[in-house]
This record gives C-alpha cells, sequence and structure tokens, in this order.
C-alpha cells in the first residue's frame, strides 16, 4: 500500500479580464479558467489530486560523474617553474603589467607569427 505525503505544487494564478487562470507550473498541461481566484485554486486543486491519486513519488539517486574521483591532469605542472631562477622576475613583471594602468596597445610586432 503506497503512503501518502503532501506534494508542494506552485499555482501562477493570473488574474483575465472575465476570470481566473490557475496552473500548476510542474504539471503544465493542467490548466483551468474560472469565474474568481478561490474556484480556480479548488478546481484545480481537485483536478491535481484526482490525476496523482493512483500515483507515487520515488525518489532516486543517479550518478553522473565520476569526475570529481579522477585527479586534475594539470596537477603534474604544478611546480613546474619551482627551481628556475627567472620566473619570479617574469611573474613580477606579468603583475606588474596587469595592475598598471596603461590602456596603451601592445607594439603588433611583440606577438609571434
Amino acid at each position: 500500500m503506497p503512503q501518502t505525503a503532501n506534494l508542494k505544487v506552485n499555482i501562477l494564478v493570473e488574474n483575465k479580464k472575465d476570470g481566473v487562470v490557475a496552473s500548476a507550473l510542474e504539471f503544465p498541461s493542467y490548466r483551468v479558467e474560472a469565474a474568481t481566484r478561490e474556484l480556480a485554486l479548488k478546481t484545480l486543486e481537485q483536478l491535481l489530486a484526482t490525476h496523482l491519486k493512483d500515483a507515487e513519488i520515488i525518489p532516486i539517486e543517479i550518478k553522473v560523474s565520476q569526475a570529481a574521483d579522477q585527479k586534475n591532469p594539470w596537477i603534474k605542472f604544478a611546480g613546474f617553474f619551482k627551481d628556475d631562477p627567472y620566473f619570479a622576475e617574469i611573474a613580477l613583471s606579468m603583475q606588474g603589467e596587469r595592475e598598471s594602468n596603461d590602456d596603451s596597445e601592445v607594439d603588433p610586432s611583440l606577438y609571434i607569427s
């Protein structure tokens, strides 16, 4: 015998010139039109209850990726320049360029072609 549980459903209520339209966002095909807000909500609730009376909601877990368990392929490059005497100088130069307020363009002849 299935257990009973409460299911929270988000209802969109739209006021129209000739009444109210209520629809269940989780069940887009369920939509009712009524003269009043109260009648629209009650009718939609009854419609959903009838539809779901013999239904079950079963939560399942799906394993989607193993990526978190795998090692990062870039880790082998970590510390690659730790013994390079010029790297600290290059890094400081790059940091200085990033932090400068110089908006001038880089000389195109410096690019490798």
